[in-house]
């Protein structure tokens, strides 16, 4: 950005972000007439729709991360609390964005345990340290590392259990959650 006037590229992830927000996907022409171009002209900053989605997701986790990374607590059990419950929430407060970024396959998202391992997604490190800080033995760093995956895959199994209609509604879900979080938790 310059001098403060958002580029064309910018306006299109703003408005593409918005209105996948609203409708649950963006339609081109729809999005040209938002920013004031022709729907060919959006070609010019993506080549396709799908790098549009891609740099959508990419909004998206900035977010997310903004969002989850505001734990207040220094307790590690309740930070991995915190993080947990705030992916659900997440999850419930922008479903169509949770499915485009948690769901739907991406080849440029970060792949376990390669990216994860070499600290390419903040978010997941603080959920990380924080299983780290929870061990009673100390285990070592491949051990905490799947560790953490395995508390926010059961989280991801759990919210899409959610989504699906599988809770009787949501404060069960919330219940459930939380115990299966505590359950993990107490056996670091």
């Amino acid at each position: 950005m310059v001098n403060g006037v958002k580029s064309t590229r910018d306006r299109i992830i703003e408005a593409a972000y918005s209105q996948f927000e609203r409708t649950g996907d963006v339609s081109m022409r729809k999005l040209g007439d938002s920013v004031g171009v022709t729907a060919t002209a959006l070609y010019h900053h993506f080549k396709d729709k799908k790098q549009l989605m891609d740099a959508v997701a990419e909004r998206g986790f900035s977010n997310f991360d903004s969002r989850l990374r505001s734990v207040r607590s220094t307790d590690p059990a309740a930070i991995v609390r915190e993080i947990l419950e705030g992916y659900s929430q997440f999850a419930a407060d922008h479903p169509s964005l949770f499915g485009l970024m948690f769901v739907e396959p991406r080849p440029v998202a970060r792949k376990f345990p390669y990216d994860f391992a070499r600290h390419r997604s903040a978010l997941f490190n603080l959920l990380w340290k924080a299983v780290v800080d929870c061990m009673e033995y100390g285990g070592d760093q491949e051990e905490s590392l799947y560790l953490a995956h395995d508390v926010w895959a059961m989280t991801h199994g759990h919210i899409l259990l959610w989504r699906a209609g599988r809770f009787s509604d949501e404060m069960s879900f919330r219940e459930v959650l939380g115990q299966s979080i505590d359950r993990f938790i107490d056996t670091l």
